[in-house]
């Protein structure tokens, strides 16, 4: 992934978090007064990381590791990058359709939706210079940048908004994390440094849960295909390789995707044989 130069060198440190309230973060912030820029992103970084680790350990679980990640982020920006009321993330489907992951509040959502409809907007301009996206003050550049977008955004309480590509894959699929302020002006460097190692990390974060549930699905797919196959070979008497080939020529014929048409032959096999005796006395 590339990103603008103007956003410093990583720093070790993985800033996920869980939600805190922002009158602590406050008092963090004014506490670290005394300490220097880069003294108080170490100290930030390294707090974050050991709150991530016991909101990851928590949630092993639920089951959507992905789904997780993302609400991780979501909650991490609020409480770890100074000024962010809001956050969320946007992803960009090849047909160009923007979708809202885990918005922190309605308004978020409302604002994907927007640029969804109107084709402009800093996340889209964020994918797709593949850089960071700065608002400082929405009603001052933000008019002239998006004429369209600008007005409903200030509207709902958006003064300053700044977005950082996520990733962006040669599939046409992309992410960006975008993170809002009600006061304009509020982002200056120490808190973009923040935010461009966060974006840095999250990235890494949420790339890594997508790659494990990409797995699983490929497993998941490669049980599903070695069932039908069984069925073929005791229905027909084919080899395994045999049992593959009719499974692919099914599915380039009716161009239905190899696994539906699997799932299908299994489905179809349980039909046939019908509900299961009840249990002999």
């Amino acid at each position: 992934m590339s990103r603008a130069a103007s956003q410093g060198p990583a720093r070790a440190g993985s800033p996920l978090v869980g939600c805190s309230t922002v009158d602590s973060r406050d008092e963090r912030v004014s506490s670290q007064a005394g300490q220097t820029s880069e003294q108080r992103v170490g100290a930030q970084l390294a707090r974050v990381l050991d709150e991530a680790a016991h909101e990851l350990l928590a949630r092993r679980d639920s089951g959507d590791a992905v789904e997780d990640i993302v609400q991780l982020i979501v909650a991490g920006a609020i409480a770890s990058i100074p000024h962010v009321d809001r956050a969320g993330i946007s992803l960009i489907e090849p047909d160009d359709t923007i979708t809202s992951r885990a918005p922190s509040d309605p308004v978020v959502a409302e604002l994907d939706r927007l640029q969804n409809e109107l084709g402009e907007g800093p996340c889209r301009e964020s994918i797709r210079t593949q850089e960071r996206t700065l608002i400082e003050d929405m009603a001052a550049a933000g008019l002239g940048r998006w004429p369209r977008f600008a007005p409903t955004a200030i509207e709902r309480g958006v003064a300053t908004m700044c977005s950082f590509q996520l990733f962006a894959r040669d599939d046409g699929t992309a992410g960006a994390l975008n993170l809002y302020a009600g006061q304009a002006g509020v982002f200056d460097e120490s808190s973009l440094d923040i935010a461009a190692l966060f974006a840095s990390h999250a990235a890494l974060a949420l790339h890594g849960a997508q790659r494990a549930a990409g797995l699983d699905e490929a497993l998941r797919t490669r049980d599903v295909i070695g069932q039908a196959k069984g069925i073929l070979i005791e229905r027909f008497t084919l080899s395994e390789d045999q049992a593959f080939v009719m499974l692919v020529r099914s599915s380039q014929d009716t161009n239905i995707k190899l696994r539906d048409v699997a799932t299908w032959l299994l489905t179809d096999a349980t039909a046939r044989a019908g509900p299961s005796a009840p249990p002999t006395r």
